[in-house]
């Protein structure tokens, strides 16, 4: 076997290749980056769980309204082989967090943007989000993913409706229990919706119902 020859540069310096060893302990530190987000997602959102909306506004860090105005999908800035999406919003409501114009996030993608290999975000999408709380890596995301994702859009009639990645599906089943043990009192209208089984629902009256229920999870 030849020794290696180590060549100078134009400007003299000699470089020599990055030691085998510490490749491996990039590596390796790059797959521990993924291990424990994948830990922090599988605790955190539940991904294979179904979560109904009592769960999602109890355990939301931060629940806005707002238009996507930027999207890019990079790797993450201390661990580029991480695959992220950087996401901004501008602000509509705020239904729990601080108040602010725009509010960004960015999330781990666990494999390829959407079920069907789509874009999870773009820009001028309407969204109503329920917000895992920011991770150590700087990481946070809609808790059960698609089920913490809503999208708002009208129907013809002009009204703005809202439903998750589910469609809605199971999504009120329990919340007539979590008002009654509460003590907590729903209008006729949130009654109504919260006998929804699936589907896209009015977005003034998901709002309110939202309320109502966050002002149990905080009066707790």
């Amino acid at each position: 076997m030849y020794p290696a020859v180590i060549a100078p540069s134009s400007n003299g310096d000699i470089h020599r290749p990055a030691p085998r060893g510490l490749r491996w302990l990039a590596i390796t530190l790059t797959w521990l980056v993924l291990v424990a987000l994948h830990a922090d997602l599988a605790k955190a959102q539940f991904l294979y769980r179904h979560v109904d909306l009592p769960y999602l506004t109890q355990q939301a860090a931060r629940i806005v309204q707002g238009r996507v105005v930027e999207v890019r999908y990079e790797g993450h800035p201390d661990y580029p082989h991480v695959p992220t999406v950087f996401v901004t919003l501008e602000v509509e409501r705020v239904l729990r967090g601080d108040r602010a114009e725009h509010f960004s996030f960015r999330q781990y993608l666990p494999g390829v943007p959407g079920r069907t290999g789509k874009p999870e975000y773009a820009v001028g999408q309407r969204l109503l989000l329920f917000m895992t709380r920011e991770s150590n890596y700087g990481m946070s995301a809609p808790i059960a993913r698609e089920q913490g994702r809503f999208r708002i859009l009208r129907d013809r009639q002009g009204n703005e409706l809202v439903a998750n990645g589910y469609g809605n599906a199971g999504l009120f089943r329990n919340v007539p229990e979590a008002v009654s043990r509460a003590g907590v009192s729903l209008s006729s209208r949130q009654f109504r919706l919260a006998r929804t089984e699936r589907g896209p629902v009015l977005l003034d009256d998901f709002v309110e119902l939202v309320r109502s229920l966050s002002s149990q999870a905080t009066t707790r």
